[in-house]
């Protein structure tokens, strides 16, 4: 198994690292760091009075040094968690489109899983901005795993999945069980709604009684006016370590994920986020 780890080397990017190392570690998996760096671009009469291939050159010079530094910082952190025994390759690109650059490498290296940190982001500035880790997401086609700055590794033994009892979720179900088991972990199936009480217990009888069998899944109903809240409130409460959100590849992908509840969870929880596409 591979996982890449896109970095910018920044303390969210660090912290992040933490959680490619105990997921390579459990899932006998190894990791690719990719550090993407962009060329100055100037207007052209700044241009004509600079020598562009010389300031490039000494970039690249810069950047290819401080690579190696923070490589022995990387070396460092798996160190002192004791996962030095974990394999970790390293790449370094230059490319004016960072997101386009981290999923052509997502592709090329056969990743099954990427794991990137984010920082938290509220109101205007999410919304028009966006960020490196949410483009990924809306972009890649495995899953993503976004682990916050405030994020502590405690271990992945509970792991959440917010389902909306729409057709076609038996397939998340079956796609988040199977990772939940990679992981050793215990699934907790959760919808939040007060709207249609009928529509909640047949769906909840039809997903009980498909999994009937199965020891590692529970599904839960909790009801809440504010989606959100209910989720975030779910989730604390329960402790659970990791949630898995369902996304579309579709064309209404920015609709349905980027300007949705699961990217304002992804922003405003100290809980790791796996983004985890399916066609419905």
């Amino acid at each position: 198994m591979k996982i890449l780890f896109p970095t910018d080397f920044s303390s969210a990017a660090e912290n992040a690292f933490v959680y490619a190392l105990k997921l390579a570690d459990r899932l006998e998996a190894s990791i690719t760091v990719v550090h993407v760096y962009e060329m100055l671009q100037l207007h052209t009469w700044v241009e004509d009075s600079m020598n562009m291939d010389q300031v490039n050159d000494q970039i690249t010079i810069g950047e290819f040094e401080q690579f190696r530094v923070k490589i022995e910082m990387l070396k460092r952190i798996a160190a002192e968690h004791r996962l030095d025994h974990v394999e970790v390759n390293y790449s370094l690109k230059e490319s004016d489109y960072v997101v386009e650059a981290i999923l052509d490498e997502a592709k090329a290296s056969g990743a099954d899983i990427i794991v990137i940190g984010t920082r938290g982001a509220s109101g205007l500035k999410e919304i028009l901005f966006g960020s490196v880790a949410s483009k990924v997401i809306d972009g890649a086609r495995c899953p993503v795993c976004m682990v916050p700055d405030t994020a502590h590794y405690r271990g992945i033994e509970k792991i959440g999945l917010t389902l909306e009892y729409k057709p076609g979720e038996l397939e998340l179900i079956e796609k988040s069980l199977a990772i939940a088991r990679r992981l050793g972990g215990h699934l907790h199936c959760l919808h939040v709604d007060v709207y249609d009480p009928d529509k909640e217990k047949v769906k909840l009888m039809e997903y009980r009684h498909a999994f009937a069998h199965e020891a590692d899944i529970s599904f839960h109903v909790h009801p809440d006016l504010d989606v959100e809240k209910g989720i975030l409130e779910f989730m604390r409460f329960n402790q659970i370590d990791i949630v898995i959100m369902g996304v579309q590849h579709k064309s209404k992908l920015k609709e349905f994920f980027s300007y949705s509840i699961a990217r304002r969870i992804a922003y405003h929880t100290d809980i790791p986020l796996i983004g985890l596409h399916v066609d419905h």
